[in-house]
């Protein structure tokens, strides 16, 4: 799709009709930028699974799972989850690549770097200049905004001849919020609204992400997740309780250790990649006292040996991964069967690519009680209305979204433009 306004031409390569993906290239005589370059997982699954896996990041490239970004010398990442980062191996040498936080990224890129499957694919190559975002000399405004990744902006952009806000991924609250305004004020100092207030910003094209209008199941509103968590940790007060958690969802994590507190048990931390972004967290904001580790060649916290969780699992709680739950409740079958998993569950198969439902056969194997809560990182369609009312764009251009159409008849009769001509 592409949309054309003064001497700027706005084309959408990807995420147009689909969730995730996004790579929108933004030209001009003067600049060419690019906003995300991610994975189309959706893509994805129909040449791969657990059986066969991609033999080159070029072979991704060839079959349109990933974009044509080597032909770019700009990229701006608006935060960390793969259908928005993508596959950075085929970059070139020299390309500029904006990522939402740089110690952020490389903590979170460095278990890719010695991966032995295609995510070997993820990092960059030698010579790609990996620069913070908040330093890029292309006039891009970089808007912190809450999502179920951190750090994650919008980018507000004014190349002289249009004003252009693209919205990455966002929520407008979220569980942390409604728990401890005082911890989510020192994560997010200030968010999209909030900088548009303040700034007085004005909009030509708004690029916004729509993801919950293609959603046939509306997520947790944030009060009621917390009411639910409160619920199963004081329910099972005599049981281990184990949260299976994405490793850059900080703000889950947050308030999850928040909870964790209040109710006397210990964080344990298992599967070396949430074990180093949760050391990088708790210690940038103080999150907890107290943690332990399982056994693990990355050492962050001080280890923990299983039996000890059997003693007293009523004093603990762990966080993993999902795939390091079924490995744990595989080991410990016989002893941990009833014991409550809080599985928070992906935004989107599209989104991710993972597939639930062989995850949700082991727990049932296993004898685990399940809690599968979702709670979205996107705002809920009805929020829309106070995001235009805020923003005011002329016009309107939606992404990550399967109801693009959908989207633009609501935007109509809040009394604002879709872009002409949507394919």
């Amino acid at each position: 799709m592409e949309y054309k306004y003064g001497n700027t031409l706005i084309r959408i390569k990807q995420g147009y009709r689909e969730i995730g993906g996004n790579f929108i290239v933004i030209e001009n005589k003067d600049n060419t930028l690019v906003f995300d370059q991610g994975i189309r997982f959706s893509r994805f699954k129909k040449y791969y699974n657990v059986n066969i896996q991609p033999s080159s990041a070029s072979e991704l490239r060839r079959l349109g799972i990933i974009p044509p970004s080597d032909e770019f010398n700009k990229i701006y990442i608006s935060h960390l989850h793969l259908d928005h980062l993508g596959v950075l191996h085929l970059l070139n040498v020299g390309t500029l690549l904006y990522v939402p936080d740089k110690d952020t990224f490389n903590r979170f890129i460095e278990p890719y770097k010695e991966s032995d499957n295609w995510t070997a694919y993820i990092s960059p190559p030698l010579g790609v200049n990996v620069i913070d975002i908040r330093d890029n000399q292309d006039g891009v405004l970089p808007l912190q905004v809450e999502h179920s990744a951190y750090p994650a902006y919008s980018f507000y952009y004014n190349n002289g001849d249009v004003r252009i806000l693209y919205s990455g991924d966002l929520r407008l609250s979220s569980p942390l919020k409604v728990a401890d305004q005082e911890l989510h004020n020192r994560i997010h100092e200030k968010t999209l609204l909030e900088e548009y207030e303040e700034r007085g910003l004005d909009t030509d094209i708004l690029i916004i992400e729509g993801t919950n209008f293609s959603s046939a199941i509306s997520p947790l509103q944030p009060h009621y997740f917390n009411e639910q968590v409160n619920n199963i940790f004081e329910n099972h007060d005599n049981s281990l309780i184990t949260v299976s958690i994405d490793p850059i969802d900080l703000e889950e994590l947050a308030y999850l250790l928040l909870v964790a507190k209040e109710k006397g048990r210990i964080p344990v931390f298992s599967g070396r990649r949430l074990i180093k972004m949760a050391s990088f967290w708790i210690s940038k904001f103080n999150l907890t006292d107290k943690a332990y580790q399982f056994d693990d060649k990355s050492i962050e916290f001080e280890i923990i040996d299983e039996e000890e969780i059997i003693r007293s699992p009523q004093d603990y709680v762990i966080f993993t991964v999902k795939g390091n739950l079924i490995d744990f409740g595989r080991r410990l079958s016989e002893i941990i069967k009833g014991s409550a998993v809080i599985s928070l569950s992906t935004e989107s198969n599209a989104e991710s690519g993972e597939d639930e439902s062989i995850e949700d056969n082991w727990y049932k194997a296993l004898g685990f009680i399940i809690y599968r809560l979702r709670i979205s990182g996107h705002y809920y369609p009805y929020e829309l209305r106070t995001i235009l009312e805020y923003i005011k764009p002329k016009k309107v251009i939606p992404i990550h979204t399967e109801a693009p159409l959908t989207m633009c008849e609501y935007i109509n009769k809040l009394g604002y433009s879709c872009a002409e001509n949507l394919p």
